[in-house]
């Protein structure tokens, strides 16, 4: 297939393949780009695109993060975010005529790698999980409910396991909806 919109996107059987089209593709892009021009790079896009695992594998199978740390190894850095609450803007699920708006949410359950995140410190912070302490590495190994937050809004916290799936993570207490123009 030539392009994501050469597979039926209303075909469930389909959507894993162009997600994984689509990421590999992104993953593509960016490393062209950066070996055209010999820089670092940053890449800013969602935690469910940058991390190396999927929360979603049946329809989201491969992220661009996986395919980056294929084609770069170490050089690929990921950094994912969590937040225990706030507001944030997505498209609404439940009105797909709906433009963007701001969606409000409060703190995740227990159980839930945020709740846990949101106790381990009054202010934000940012883990580095290539040398948390083997405790800590060992819980942020196991996958727990989290919010991975797109374009649209609402949807059920996936089943993420923190460690193996980004290098950096930074939590936040409160997040804030920016302001759109």
């Amino acid at each position: 297939m030539g392009t994501e919109f050469g597979y039926d996107l209303f075909d469930p059987a389909e959507i894993p393949q162009a997600m994984r089209y689509r990421d590999r593709v992104m993953a593509e892009n960016t490393v062209w780009w950066q070996r055209q021009t010999g820089h670092r790079m940053l890449l800013s896009a969602h935690d469910g695109h940058v991390a190396y695992e999927s929360g979603d594998p049946a329809n989201y199978p491969t992220s661009q993060g996986a395919f980056l740390r294929d084609m770069v190894g170490d050089d690929y850095l990921t950094a994912g975010f969590t937040f225990g609450q706030g507001s944030f803007n997505a498209n609404d699920m439940t009105d797909p005529a709906e433009p963007v708006r701001v969606f409000s949410v409060g703190p995740l359950e227990p159980g839930s790698n945020e709740h846990t995140l949101n106790a381990v410190s009054p202010g934000d912070y940012y883990l580095d999980l290539r040398t948390t302490p083997a405790p800590a590495r060992a819980w942020l190994a196991e996958p727990r409910p989290t919010r991975f937050i797109g374009t649209a809004w609402p949807t059920e916290p996936l089943p993420v396991r923190l460690a193996p799936s980004f290098d950096v993570l930074f939590h936040l207490h409160r997040i804030t909806a920016a302001d759109l123009l």
